[in-house]
């Protein structure tokens, strides 16, 4: 079960890479309700901030996230790296194709080599507003997350691939429902 979000570009003055305030509250919460099937994502300060307030290194914004979830313990199954547009006070991926190709790939070379199990949450219908083609490669090696907003659970189920993958271990496949009084997306996970 996925929780919390690195959300690292706000509209306030923080410096563009802060890690979710709420992160381990949220972390704990779950940990507390018997839930011990934990993965967490980060949607990273990839962009222009319309503030002015630039992002922090790729390298800084990961130390800094993993560095929070050793300090407090945190034991996760997957970590994964969000890579959509956002418009708004994240602006994330907005530096053209060949740009965010750099970026993503210098995210990517990161993420391999960190201890933790990463993965890519992104969504094949907006792969080609952030890079070339719907085939460009930023880390096909790594395991994918895919967004299909087909309110279809299974990970077998996935068809819009993009970016080199051929098979998921994630699908989230209906944005923005409700549950327990909430807006929650629902997911399916590989066992």
């Amino acid at each position: 079960m996925p929780i919390s979000v690195t959300e690292i570009c706000k509209a306030d003055n923080q410096k563009g890479g802060a890690v979710d305030p709420d992160f381990v509250g949220s972390y704990n919460a779950a940990r507390a309700a018997g839930i011990t099937n934990i993965d967490a994502y980060m949607f990273a300060c990839t962009g222009t901030q319309p503030t002015g307030v630039a992002c922090k290194s790729p390298s800084t914004q990961l130390s800094e996230f993993q560095a929070v979830i050793q300090s407090n313990g945190m034991v996760l199954g997957h970590l994964w790296f969000d890579v959509e547009p956002a418009s708004g006070a994240c602006n994330a991926w907005n530096l053209g194709a060949s740009q965010n190709l750099a970026l993503a790939q210098q995210w990517t070379a990161l993420l391999r080599q960190s201890s933790y199990k990463w993965g890519i949450y992104g969504n094949g219908n907006q792969w080609t507003t952030m890079f070339a083609s719907r085939s460009t490669n930023i880390g096909s090696d790594l395991p994918l997350w895919a967004v299909q907003d087909d309110d279809t659970p299974g990970v077998s189920t996935v068809t819009t691939f993009m970016g080199g993958w051929t098979t998921a271990y994630a699908k989230q496949y209906d944005l923005d429902t409700t549950a327990c009084g909430g807006s929650v997306d629902l997911d399916s996970f590989t066992a």
